[in-house]
């Protein structure tokens, strides 16, 4: 039988490196996908989930033992994505958008292959989305992205970010108001 992750996080707090790579097997593409919605590029996206379970292993002993450690890593990645987009924001004086180099998705995270014309149009689609994301308050986006990319509940967003069950509900509905209004004529 596998260790659970509880039992996992209680051998990392005793300093055993082994008990990583199953949390990572683990919790990994959740990570990935959160640091993707964030960053808007795949090797940024890589990056950060090396760092966020670097964090992750470093702040074992933080842990709460009473508390599940999917939404503790959840929030490790939020917020490290958070702190990456900003720091890349303040270093590029202007948004890029994703080129046909940088895909906003991984290959391997996807079944089969969509027509050329579909992939341009997801691509230009994904980079108006992501442009309309990026331009939400961090907050707001941080709701939206768990909400949306992860399917966490209510509940369960005010745990991981620490807010009250009534200000993830309406910061949920100011992002979603936000984005209605800078993507309202776009059309699939």
């Amino acid at each position: 039988m596998e260790p659970s992750d509880r039992e996992l996080m209680a051998r990392l707090v005793r300093g055993e490196r082994d008990a990583l790579e199953p949390l990572m097997a683990r919790h990994y593409r959740r990570v990935y996908r959160i640091a993707l919605a964030y960053l808007r590029d795949t090797e940024e996206a890589l990056d950060a989930v090396q760092e966020v379970f670097v964090k992750a292993y470093q702040n074992a002993d933080k842990w709460n033992q009473g508390s599940e450690v999917g939404p503790w890593l959840t929030r490790i990645a939020v917020n490290h994505a958070i702190d990456r987009y900003r720091r890349s924001r303040r270093r590029a004086a202007s948004e890029q958008p994703l080129s046909e180099e940088q895909p906003d998705h991984d290959p391997h995270l996807t079944a089969g292959t969509p027509s050329p014309e579909r992939q341009v149009l997801g691509r230009e689609l994904g980079e108006q989305i992501g442009a309309a994301l990026a331009g939400l308050p961090d907050k707001q986006r941080a709701v939206f992205v768990l909400r949306h990319y992860q399917e966490q509940s209510l509940d369960e967003i005010a745990g991981i970010l620490g807010l009250s069950l009534g200000t993830v509900k309406s910061s949920l509905h100011r992002a979603i108001q936000r984005l209605r209004g800078e993507l309202g004529g776009l059309r699939a």
